[in-house]
């Protein structure tokens, strides 16, 4: 192995997350431990398409081995317990004459879950507000009309206006 590739798979080794290295013949030439846990341990030498199986990234793959364009895709992993998402991010690599691509995945799904609980909250909180609210407005426009005149229906309204009201 030549110097360069050493150093390579060296630097590519020593990073926390899975790294894979694509080369212009779009076989991967390298793929760091994280890597290959993530992606099979045989992984390196075979062709990219036999060895990441999903289209957004494919294709994020095959712009940046075309056209020298950066990417970015997803790569979902479906587990036992529960979906990992990865952002993976495609970038070309060219030096000592060699071109390909490499493709770091980093780990979303914290994020994304965090993500969803904060938009079920807002929803949660929305139909929280909308339902009082409606009650209250009913309760104003019967206190505007038929019960603008009649003191008990207004203040049994009233009484349950402020009732939902703290609610809210």
């Amino acid at each position: 192995m030549a110097m360069e590739s050493l150093l390579s798979a060296s630097l590519i080794e020593g990073v926390p997350i899975p790294i894979v290295m694509i080369a212009a013949d779009e076989r991967v030439a390298a793929a760091n431990a994280p890597a290959r846990a993530l992606l099979g341990v045989g992984i390196v030498g075979r062709h990219y398409l036999l060895a990441m199986r999903q289209p957004s990234l494919l294709d994020a793959i095959e712009g940046t081995l075309r056209h020298g364009q950066p990417g970015v895709a997803r790569h979902i992993v479906t587990g036992p317990a529960q979906e990992t998402t990865y952002r993976v991010t495609v970038s070309p690599v060219v030096g000592e004459g060699r071109a390909g691509v490499i493709c770091a995945f980093e780990d979303i799904t914290e994020a994304e879950q965090i993500g969803q609980m904060r938009r079920d909250f807002v929803a949660n909180v929305s139909h929280e507000l909308r339902t009082p609210l409606t009650a209250l407005l009913g309760f104003i426009e019967t206190l505007r009309g038929a019960a603008r005149d009649d003191p008990a229906a207004r203040d049994r309204f009233l009484g349950i206006m402020e009732r939902e009201a703290g609610r809210m």
